[in-house]
């Protein structure tokens, strides 16, 4: 099984430097991007990037989920500085600092007898902060920019639920992908 799955690995990653070779005439500086970018331990959606005012960039993420049971809302926004930005020939690669914010909500059913007759909806919000420090490097796939982003950083927030209000501090992961336009 672990011999399959390096086997997709490298045909995957074939592919991407195939595409990526065969259009190197592609202009990589576009002002837009949507794609997805998440966070742990539970931020993360759909993601608008605006590049225009380089080297500062925009972003917001935002995710609704909605359902009878279990809904999940969070939106989320950032400001990022580029430190250093170096475009080559057939990529751009960027390190960033970014100052970030979300907020959260979360609604979800449990269970206060083990029969299941009694439920009670348990509501959760969050507010977040954090600063961190990541990359970003872009590419053409087929013609389309298309950048990838790691960030490490410090969060902060407060958790509020129906019962208690914590706060909490950490480091935080995260990953996005987007695609230029």
């Amino acid at each position: 099984m672990k011999r399959l799955t390096f086997y997709f690995i490298c045909i995957f990653l074939g592919i991407i430097v195939s595409f990526s070779v065969q259009a190197q005439a592609s202009n990589l500086n576009k002002n837009f991007g949507i794609g997805l970018q998440g966070a742990t331990p539970a931020f993360g959606g759909v993601s608008f990037r605006y590049t225009g005012l380089a080297p500062v960039y925009l972003q917001t993420v935002g995710r609704f989920i909605l359902s009878d049971e279990h809904s999940d809302h969070m939106l989320g926004g950032g400001i990022s500085y580029a430190i250093f930005e170096h475009q080559g020939r057939w990529n751009i690669s960027r390190l960033y600092f970014t100052l970030e914010g979300a907020w959260r909500y979360n609604k979800e059913q449990e269970d206060l007898l083990e029969e299941g007759d009694l439920r009670k909806d348990i509501l959760t919000t969050t507010l977040a902060g954090g600063i961190a420090f990541g990359g970003e490097i872009v590419f053409s796939l087929g013609g389309i920019p298309l950048g990838l982003n790691v960030e490490v950083g410090q969060g902060f927030g407060r958790e509020k639920s129906d019962f208690e209000s914590n706060g909490h501090a950490g480091v935080y992961v995260g990953m996005g992908i987007h695609a230029y336009f």
